[in-house]
């Protein structure tokens, strides 16, 4: 299939569910989003699977706050994964995501920093956090977060699975990362999310793009680093020390740059 094959598909599946997808969007909580479920005929959506680099060919993030495979090289990859991604940022794509989430004036990223491939295996994981505000020059607002999953037969006890939190962290909405299954989401200052851990062998594999605005929605002008949290049973050393990690990265980020320089997770 061809890049214009797959988003017309895209903008045709989000058509015809629009008016399902836009109630659930605003009904929807702790952090606004709706899902899809066969977004692609089946045998597209393995292909683009199959089209995957190795994972040693992504940037490895090992950290005590995340542990995946990332990559934005698409000119290095099979041609359909940049078809895939890109196929997103179609405008006709992007105009029905507009039209659903009701997030005017949205703009695609052809850097795709932060986004890109996500690859996780056994004993991966993302802690709960917020995603920086901004784009990686600075200057647009991170808006929406278009999450793509595409591992054939991932059962939802594997782990590795989307989880959507309360300010609290006391509410948790877990989404199965189901193959062929497509989640957008809401990002502001308070849609903190995670991914548990990938409990067995295999690689759960997500393609992701994010949206921006020039405006944000609903709130006043703010700008946050990416700020990261401990989970409701981690030991109290963990909480502390990502707490104060956060504060101490948003009170310096009012006095520098929010541009991402020097950032491997972007296209240049």
């Amino acid at each position: 299939m061809t890049r214009q094959e797959l988003s017309a598909h895209i903008a045709e599946q989000l058509k015809a569910n629009k008016d399902t997808l836009r109630t659930y969007w605003q009904q929807s909580g702790p952090v606004r989003h709706f899902h899809l479920d066969d977004l692609l005929p089946a045998s597209w959506a393995a292909d683009c699977f199959r089209a995957l680099p190795a994972a040693e060919k992504l940037i490895e993030r090992h950290t005590v706050k995340e542990h995946k495979h990332v990559g934005v090289d698409i000119d290095s990859y099979n041609p359909l994964v940049g078809d895939i991604l890109l196929a997103f940022q179609d405008v006709a794509v992007v105009n029905i995501v507009s039209e659903i989430t009701g997030v005017k004036d949205l703009l695609a990223d052809g850097s795709l920093y932060g986004s890109g491939i996500s690859m996780m295996m056994q004993g991966d994981f993302l802690l709960p956090h917020l995603d920086n505000s901004h784009d990686g020059d600075g200057k647009l607002y991170r808006v929406l977060n278009a999450l793509y999953y595409i591992t054939p037969d991932w059962p939802e006890d594997n782990g590795g699975n989307l989880e959507l939190w309360d300010g609290d962290m006391a509410e948790r909405q877990e989404i199965h990362a189901r193959f062929n299954r497509l989640v957008m989401m809401e990002t502001n200052t308070h849609s903190i999310h995670s991914v548990n851990k990938v409990l067995r062998p295999g690689t759960r594999a997500c393609i992701s793009n994010y949206y921006f605005s020039a405006r944000p929605v609903g709130e006043p002008a703010y700008i946050h680093k990416t700020t990261f949290y401990a989970r409701p049973e981690d030991d109290l050393f963990k909480k502390v020390a990502l707490s104060v990690e956060g504060k101490a990265k948003n009170f310096l980020s009012r006095f520098v740059s929010n541009k991402a320089t020097g950032t491997r997770h972007r296209r240049k």
